[in-house]
């Protein structure tokens, strides 16, 4: 059943995705998705992008399999 967002009180049956950038306390940035209301633009929520950080991952796997750091 969906929510409603807890700005315009409207149905949230599907929301938009936004790419940011996520920035951790030791200063690393991270590709990551905004959430937001189809109808008022307001952020739902926040998560690192699952993809970018597959992606990430598996550049980092492969420099380490060929020796590098």
């Amino acid at each position: 059943m969906p929510g409603k967002c807890p700005k315009c009180q409207n149905v949230v049956g599907n929301v938009r995705a936004e790419q940011i950038g996520i920035t951790n306390m030791a200063g690393n940035t991270f590709s990551g998705a905004s959430y937001v209301c189809p109808h008022c633009q307001t952020i739902l929520g926040v998560a690192v992008d699952p993809y970018a950080f597959k992606n990430e991952i598996a550049i980092e796997v492969m420099k380490r399999m060929r020796g590098g750091r």
